[in-house]
């Protein structure tokens, strides 16, 4: 049954459309990491051939320190692909945060974030932040809710293929809302809402939700179907200002 299970799964990957990686960002709140160093491993890939043929191929990871009341967590993430042998695809991602649970109910936490995106026009972003994250509501086997309130100072590099090129540094306030819903002992339903204005004009808008479903087909290997959907009130010339991507993955858990 379980050789069946991982041959769909396999086959799902390899017809999707899109490949991107997938590094959830569920494990950075609501799961319970292990004492000590643990981690999982993402992968994408996906192949078309016939009319148009497309290659995608995606690789994340995350990677956690816990001790007492700290975890320490990296996010890894990169994908490329091609399109009838021209690029279309390339970006990267790395996320460093550290937590401490100040309170059974409230934890301090603080990060830093750089990435890239070729056809977003994006050269380069980095940024640093911080804030509180306080438990709404836990019950084990049930669920979980998370509210996070913070700011980031960011710097933004955007190429000059057009006017509006340059380098663009400003403050954002960060907000965001996490649910978790065990739907089964091996099924989770997760969501993911992240609201970022900026501190100068609110008019300046970012808006992230990840809704994913993640399955566990053994104790170390999952399936990750997710729906990514992102808004800029005001992107780069040529971007468009909303983005959505579904996704499947594998996840190997260590």
């Amino acid at each position: 049954m379980l050789k069946k299970t991982l041959y769909t799964c396999l086959l799902t990957l390899l017809a999707s459309n899109t490949a991107y990686a997938i590094v959830s960002m569920e494990g950075l709140h609501t799961g319970t990491p292990k004492e000590g160093f643990s981690g999982n491993i993402e992968l994408t890939l996906s192949y078309t051939s016939g009319n148009t043929e497309k290659e995608d191929y995606a690789l994340g990871s995350r990677l956690q320190w816990h001790q007492d009341k700290i975890t320490d967590y990296l996010l890894l993430r990169g994908a490329y692909g091609e399109s009838g042998g021209v690029k279309s695809t390339e970006n990267s991602f790395i996320h460093g945060r550290h937590i401490y649970q100040f309170r059974p109910r409230l934890a301090i936490e603080g990060y830093l974030q750089g990435e890239q995106d070729t056809f977003a026009r994006l050269e380069f972003r980095g940024l640093a932040g911080g804030g509180a994250r306080y438990t709404l509501y836990q019950q084990e086997n049930i669920g979980v809710v998370f509210l996070g309130l913070g700011a980031y100072y960011s710097q933004e590099r955007i190429d000059d293929s057009f006017p509006d090129g340059g380098t663009e540094s400003l403050w954002r306030a960060s907000s965001y809302l996490i649910l978790k819903y065990q739907a089964t002992p091996n099924t989770a339903l997760l969501s993911s809402t992240y609201y970022q204005p900026a501190l100068e004009g609110a008019a300046d808008t970012r808006v992230l939700e990840q809704a994913a479903m993640k399955v566990k087909l053994n104790e170390s290997l999952s399936m990750i179907v997710s729906a990514d959907y992102r808004y800029d009130s005001e992107p780069p010339t040529g971007v468009e200002n909303e983005d959505t991507t579904f996704t499947t993955s594998l996840s190997y858990e260590f």
